[in-house]
């Protein structure tokens, strides 16, 4: 935990532009975006008046004729990402930040909202710190004069440590399941999956993903296939360590299709397939990199309608498509890169 405040505290120094330092209290516009289980507005103002007592929240009437500070917090994967945009009448300074949890970041979102305001709210005293030291303190050391100019520019600064910069979050995740769909076929079909996605992006995810269906039949139907699906997701909301997705892809692929054990002789037919699929998606964090994935949806056909045997008695139809079926998957996956 120590080495996560840390990190948190010198990714926020990188966060900081330089301004000219100021005797008085500044006025700042403030807009504040986290998701729901972050700290509130109310909460990261606070967090900002523990580090200096100069920087002022301007109310909505007057927030233009100030500097205004942008603070947006996003969760990928898990890791938090955060965001501070400084808007200087249309000079625009941005800076991000990550850290393991929401609420390390929101510390050091508000740490460079301080030192944006108060250059000195690293090295200085925070606004509790007002007593003055006791008669059993030793008194504090005299200021050294001011250098002339000459002294200074031939004095050189003490180097400071360069701050160390946390790791990016995990942008991709891989993941494998099973899911059953009744769109394809007259019976609960089952498929293994596996899929690639991007969260980059993030709050929108990219996905690749494909399926494999053994070989399943009732009494008259016998059916295997194999698909793949391009899809995107949107993050609609996040409840620590829970998050919910919009989810939409298009799958295509080969199906093969025939008579079942009771159909004699059988014939097997390779048919294209194509489909529209939407649903939701309920991920948890798990240990580590790992998290836990269950998804509800739909599947509209698109190309196949129905399929039909043609050698063994003529045109029969073995089974119509359904326009709309269900699709349920349970996954487990792993954050990395």
């Amino acid at each position: 935990m120590a080495w996560r405040r840390l990190s948190a505290a010198l990714a926020a120094t990188l966060l900081c532009v330089a301004v000219p330092a100021r005797a008085d209290k500044e006025t700042i516009a403030l807009t504040y975006d986290a998701g729901a289980g972050c700290p509130d507005k109310k909460q990261f103002v606070f967090r900002v008046h523990t580090f200096t007592s100069k920087a002022e929240i301007a109310n909505d009437d007057d927030a233009a004729l100030h500097r205004t500070f942008a603070v947006q917090v996003l969760r990928s994967g898990n890791t938090v990402r955060g965001e501070l945009t400084i808007d200087d009448r249309g000079a625009k300074t941005t800076r991000h930040v990550s850290g393991a949890t929401c609420d390390e970041v929101i510390s050091a979102l508000a740490l460079a909202t301080a030192i944006a305001v108060d250059p000195d709210a690293l090295g200085g005293s925070t606004p509790d710190a007002t007593e003055p030291p006791t008669a059993s303190e030793p008194p504090a050391p005299a200021a050294k004069p001011a250098p002339t100019p000459d002294a200074a520019g031939t004095r050189a600064r003490p180097k400071r440590p360069a701050p160390v910069a946390p790791p990016g979050p995990p942008a991709l995740y891989l993941s494998a399941g099973a899911r059953v769909g009744d769109a394809i076929a007259p019976f609960p079909k089952f498929e293994a999956v596996a899929e690639l996605g991007c969260t980059y992006f993030a709050p929108f995810e990219f996905q690749v993903g494909a399926a494999y269906g053994p070989p399943q039949h009732d009494a008259q139907f016998r059916l295997d296939e194999w698909l793949g699906w391009l899809g995107t997701g949107y993050r609609l909301f996040e409840l620590e360590p829970l998050s919910v997705l919009a989810l939409a892809a298009v799958e295509a692929g080969e199906v093969r299709a025939g008579g079942g054990p009771d159909v004699t002789p059988s014939h097997a037919l390779h048919t294209a397939w194509l489909a529209v699929d939407v649903g939701l998606a309920a991920r948890r964090d798990g240990p580590g990199p790992l998290f836990f994935q269950a998804n509800v949806g739909a599947r509209a056909p698109v190309l196949l309608q129905r399929y039909v045997e043609t050698e063994s008695r003529g045109a029969v139809e073995l089974f119509q498509v359904k326009q709309l079926g269900y699709l349920l998957s349970l996954s487990v996956g792993i954050h990395f890169l």
